[in-house]
């Protein structure tokens, strides 16, 4: 229920996003793509001053290359190749070890990027405050809210003055974090253990590009022999030259230190992390938190949406977090949208938890892998077993080496017509492309200078993809589309070899959504390609 009220009348929005990190972000720069008007309301002054996430991977840079900031992000990342662990004794000091960086194998116009969470969200930021449609509210905290009939009345409040305001909403999308008051306050829980480990983020600013090493990796598992100090830390690379992120456990269920370390104390402890004694130090902020593996149980509840880290909390290892969220909303803004301007029932929202929430339990799955194999790494490291270590240290590829976890994923079940091909096999390491229902269209080429890819095709509108001999099936778009009063995006493929993942071959089509996955295949042409294309659509929508 509402806490207090307000002398202000109800003010009206489509959707109320609460929380302006990565994932509040890109969903209001996803509404606004659509023609839909949002308030987005954010506690802090300002987007992070904190790096906390530091990888964009493929299908998420794949969406910001759509959204025309891919290069402005990888702009402010390392360099490419940097996708690797080096396992030292200081940065400075003696290398034991180091992985490998991914190869690319072409299977994505948009490759990783290695960038830290401030730089992204000041990148998505710049392109919504030109928004018409939806607006950001800094320094304004979420009250609370309660459902009715048509929507959610929600109240909000400027931290700065005090003053409240009250307004409806058709939809309410938690977008607040991994402690998500609006996810407790809606009654969904998380299932999952809480705490695996206390951790404490040092973020700190300290000039090592002198050293070649700092270009070249994304992280340094430092193993310090030196009395008194931390034994293992992780240092984050965050610009490749003065910016650094210390992770650090210091406890399993709470903190377990003595007392919290002084900043003359921290200070030591980075300088012998460093391997630098008298390196200059500037300590810019820190945070405690709880490494968690938890998914909600729902991811939608009445009009209340969970999204990203309030749907889910994994282990950092393997950098799925703020990707998750990125491609939750997604999933979830088409939907939204198509509900709103009537061209779909809200039976379509259904979907979402259904799609969405087996993936998260995947990547919630992979980043607990992810931890276990760095502490196997650390106990190799600490034995002084060469052997041990080569071996923990090939293995620790599997970590960074995650092109099919990323884009893999399949929706079995949801907005999508099954067409009876059983689902294969998910390496998390190798990716498989296919135009089989549920996953992501493959990426292709469309022209020699490699400029345009098939991804281009999907953005706000359904495609029908065909075949190079399918034209019948374009001539059956139009008609489906004047028909249902529904926009079909009509794409014809120059060649489709079945070794890029085509197998709806030469006369066959595919219909994709908007978020870029398959909804239905046919790999013929069919007596009356129109009514199979008309029912394929409504059975999505509807």
């Amino acid at each position: 229920m509402l806490m207090g009220t307000s002398e202000e009348t109800l003010r009206r929005t489509s959707i109320m996003i609460v929380g302006g990190g990565p994932v509040g972000l890109a969903m209001g720069l996803l509404l606004d793509r659509f023609g839909i008007d949002a308030i987005i309301v954010e506690k802090s002054p300002t987007t992070t001053d904190h790096p906390k996430s530091r990888g964009c991977w493929v299908r998420t840079m794949e969406i910001f290359r759509q959204w025309g900031i891919e290069q402005a992000i990888r702009d402010r990342g390392l360099q490419d190749s940097s996708d690797m662990f080096v396992q030292v004794e200081s940065i400075a000091g003696r290398e034991i070890s180091r992985s490998r960086p991914e190869p690319n194998l072409g299977q994505t116009p948009a490759w990783k990027s290695l960038v830290a969470q401030d730089a992204v969200e000041e990148e998505i930021y710049k392109v919504i405050a030109h928004s018409n449609l939806v607006q950001v509210h800094f320094s304004t905290e979420f009250v609370g809210f309660e459902e009715v009939e048509d929507g959610v009345i929600c109240e909000i409040r400027s931290v700065e003055t005090g003053r409240s305001e009250r307004w409806h909403a058709r939809f309410l999308l938690a977008c607040d974090g991994a402690g998500s008051q609006t996810r407790r306050r809606a009654g969904i829980d998380m299932a999952g253990p809480a705490t695996l480990a206390v951790m404490l983020n040092e973020y700190w600013r300290g000039d090592l590009s002198r050293f070649p090493i700092t270009r070249e990796a994304a992280g340094y598992q430092v193993y310090s022999n030196k009395p008194g100090m931390p034994r293992r830390a992780g240092i984050l690379n965050t610009n490749g030259r003065d910016r650094w992120l210390s992770v650090i456990q210091i406890g399993e269920e709470k903190d377990e230190r003595p007392r919290p370390w002084t900043d003359a104390e921290t200070i030591e402890i980075i300088r012998c992390h460093a391997g630098v004694p008298d390196l200059d130090v500037t300590l810019l902020n820190r945070s405690i938190w709880r490494m968690s593996k938890q998914v909600a149980g729902q991811f939608r509840k009445g009009r209340v949406f969970v999204v990203g880290d309030a749907a889910h909390r994994f282990p950092p290892t393997g950098g799925f977090g703020l990707n998750s969220g990125v491609q939750d909303a997604h999933n979830l803004a088409w939907k939204l949208a198509y509900v709103l301007r009537g061209l779909a029932s809200e039976r379509l929202l259904e979907s979402y938890d259904v799609e969405r929430r087996p993936v998260a339990q995947s990547n919630a799955d992979f980043s607990y892998g992810n931890m276990i194999r760095f502490r196997r790494l650390d106990e190799a490291v600490r034995s002084g077993n060469e052997d041990r270590i080569r071996f923990w240290v090939n293995d620790l590829d599997n970590h960074l080496h995650s092109i099919g976890q990323a884009l893999g994923f399949s929706y079995e079940e949801g907005a999508v017509v099954p067409d009876g091909t059983p689902r294969g096999g998910h390496l998390t390491r190798t990716y498989f492309p296919s135009d089989r229902p549920g996953g992501r269209f493959p990426h292709l080429w469309l022209d020699m200078a490699r400029k345009h890819s098939t991804l281009d095709w999907f953005d706000k509108e359904f495609t029908v993809v065909t075949g190079p001999l399918g034209g019948e099936w374009l001539e059956a778009g139009r008609a489906v589309s004047d028909k249902l009063g529904i926009p079909l995006n009509l794409q014809q493929l120059p060649n489709a070899h079945q070794s890029d993942g085509i197998q709806m071959g030469l006369r066959g089509a595919v219909l994709v959504r908007p978020d870029g996955h398959v909804a239905w295949r046919m790999p013929y042409i069919p007596q009356a390609p129109a009514r199979e294309l008309a029912s394929a659509v409504q059975s999505v929508l509807h």
